[in-house]
This record gives structure tokens, sequence and C-alpha cells, in this order.
């Protein structure tokens, strides 16, 4: 099957983004294991304010659900500035890049 260049540079941004994601799933699983340190509740801050307002929601969640939301929501906070950041960066390379002469 041919791919033209385009989809397989689509294809290779979805294998980064499933690896960042892992990467900070890691991250963040390791982060809540140690919550005593600020780098650490740094990276699983967003998952402690989604667990929080499900707390005050009554719909709080114990256990390892309490876990996969704090790792989870981390992880898919941090993939997505981390994505979103690389996306910012090609674009503005992409912008700045001067047109090549004819």
């Amino acid at each position: 099957m041919h791919f033209s260049r385009r989809n397989r540079m689509r294809i290779q941004f979805w294998y980064v983004a499933l690896a960042v994601f892992i990467l900070t799933g890691i991250a963040a699983a390791v982060a809540l294991a140690h919550m005593d340190n600020l780098p650490a509740f740094i990276m699983i801050a967003p998952g402690y304010l989604v667990q929080a307002w499900l707390f005050e929601t009554n719909r709080a969640l114990g256990g390892f659900g309490y876990q996969l939301t704090m790792v989870g929501v981390s992880a898919l906070v941090w993939s997505l500035l981390v994505l979103s950041l690389c996306a910012a960066v090609r674009l503005l390379r992409r912008l700045v890049r001067r047109p090549r002469a004819a």
C-alpha cells in the first residue's frame, strides 16, 4: 500500500502522541507515589483538581478509581500540553521559513 508523504507524517504523529501519553502516564504514576515533593505535585496537579471537583460534587472515586483518575487526567493534560507546544513550534517554523527562490 502506497502512502503519500502527508499520510506518513500523520501516522508518525500518532505514534509520537501515543508515546508521549505513555511517558506522561508513567511519570504521573510515579508522581502519585511521591507527592511529598513539588515537581511530583505539579505533575499530578491536573488529576488532583479533577478528583477534588468530583469530591465536591459527591462523585469521588475511591481506591483504584482515585488513582486511575489522578494518573489518567494528568497524563492527558500534560500530553496535550506537550503536543500543542510541538505543533505551535512547527507552525511558527513553517511561517518563518523563507520561500525558496524559483
